[in-house]
C-alpha cells in the first residue's frame, strides 16, 4: 500500500484513507486496546498488512480522530 488517497487504479480499500475508515468502523463508540482492534482488523480484510494498519492508525491519530492512553485508543 504506497497511496495515500484511492485514485483509477487504486481502490479505496488498498489506500491509508480506506483502511482509516474501516479502523474507525470496527472502534465505534468503545475503547478498544491496539492489539484487540489489529486481531479484528485482520479478521475483517485478511490481505491488510501491519504496515497498512499502522498508516491508517497513525493518519487517525495524527488527525486527531483518535485517541491513545494507557494502551486503549477511542474515537476523540
Amino acid at each position: 500500500m504506497n497511496d495515500i488517497f484511492p485514485d483509477k487504479f487504486t481502490p479505496l480499500e488498498r489506500t491509508v484513507v480506506g483502511e482509516a475508515a474501516s479502523l474507525l468502523m470496527l472502534v465505534g463508540r468503545r475503547s478498544i486496546s491496539v492489539g484487540q482492534l489489529y486481531v479484528e482488523h485482520r479478521e475483517a480484510s485478511p490481505a491488510s498488512s501491519y504496515y497498512s494498519f499502522a498508516a491508517a492508525l497513525t493518519f487517525l491519530y495524527g488527525a486527531g480522530v483518535l485517541d491513545y492512553q494507557n494502551q486503549v485508543v477511542r474515537v476523540d
